[in-house]
């Protein structure tokens, strides 16, 4: 039996030989963004692939479909040219809900005056409680021990003209299990355009951008991803305003091309609710969401179906804008 290298690829045992259970399996998953075979992955194949989860309740709602759409702190991740669209200052905490006690949070807060803005954003994903064991059966476990990923970023974007504007984040990344530990380097670019129609708005990202990395004796490259989406409001009196589409278009290195695809409908702009379909994943299906405003209050909670027979998870979110 081998360990699982969450960097992709196999390696050999630990040094000490022991071995480690379910819980620490499916957190390797869970890293993988649960898509299939990537924690089995052979050398040179992409890592950290935490990256590839995405942050936001009402972007999940919508099917991960928010590179135009995105307008509140987790731009942060999406697209860093769309916190132009934040004048003053927003802040959001969001909480992802997975089984065997697997969390992830996301915290991120920006600052704007509707030309340029700047963001600071902290990601991390963690399990608490991994059993050390070796290959002799025991009632007890010689020890246990946590597992994380980290992201900790800044970003920065500027309208470049009254239509466009353009967004760079940048990334320091860190991944520690047990005694064995990633660290590197990566930034991202955005790009949004708004213009063409009153209600239209297009958009590109470019995630992921950087160096190869190592976990323990395995290189590997980051988990590039190009992105373009969409965004519009119908004109039409009966919606008044109240109607978002949107879809995205998404290709990671190495992988097939993935489409996100997402609406919203708000009621007397304080309730909203959201339905989206994704595809190419193991989170693959129909996801829904909620969303009620109080200014400057908002909160999110967000329903992602699995199909790989895991289970579902629950994100909430709590956002102020003032």
């Amino acid at each position: 039996m081998k360990n699982i290298n969450p960097a992709g690829g196999q390696v050999g045992r630990w040094a000490d030989g022991q071995v480690y259970t379910v819980r620490y399996i499916i957190f390797l998953l869970l890293i993988g963004s649960l898509l299939p075979g990537l924690c089995f992955a052979q050398a040179g194949q992409t890592g950290m692939a935490f990256l590839k989860i995405g942050v936001g309740t009402r972007a999940a709602g919508m099917g991960n479909a928010a590179t135009a759409i995105v307008d509140d702190a987790s731009a942060l991740f999406w697209n860093p040219a769309r916190i132009t669209a934040i004048k003053g200052f927003d802040a959001t905490f969001i909480h992802t809900s997975w089984f065997q006690d697997v969390s992830h949070e996301f915290i991120g807060i920006v600052a704007g005056n509707g030309v340029s803005a700047v963001g600071f954003g902290f990601t991390i994903m963690s399990v608490d409680g991994i059993e050390r064991r070796t290959n002799t059966p025991s009632q007890q476990p010689l020890a246990t021990f946590n597992a994380y990923d980290v992201v900790l970023s800044g970003s920065y974007a500027r309208r470049i003209t009254e239509t466009v504007s353009a967004g760079i984040t940048l990334k320091g990344l860190s991944e520690k299990i047990l005694f064995e530990t990633a660290s590197g380097v990566a930034f991202d670019l955005g790009v949004a355009y708004q213009g063409l129609n009153q209600g239209l708005i297009l958009a590109g990202t470019i995630r992921n951008i950087g160096p190869q990395m190592s976990f323990i004796r395995e290189k590997f490259d980051l988990p590039r991803e190009v992105r373009v989406g969409t965004g519009y409001k119908p004109p039409i009196d009966l919606f008044q305003d109240r109607v978002l589409i949107s879809a995205d278009i998404s290709k990671y290195k190495g992988e097939p091309i993935r489409l996100n695809m997402g609406s919203e409908y708000t009621y007397q702009q304080r309730f909203s609710i959201m339905i989206g379909y994704q595809t190419r994943q193991d989170q693959s299906g129909f996801t829904t969401g909620f969303r009620a405003q109080f200014h400057p209050y908002r909160i999110d909670y967000a329903f992602v179906p699995f199909s790989a027979g895991l289970g579902n998870t629950h994100r909430f979110a709590i956002g102020i804008r003032w």
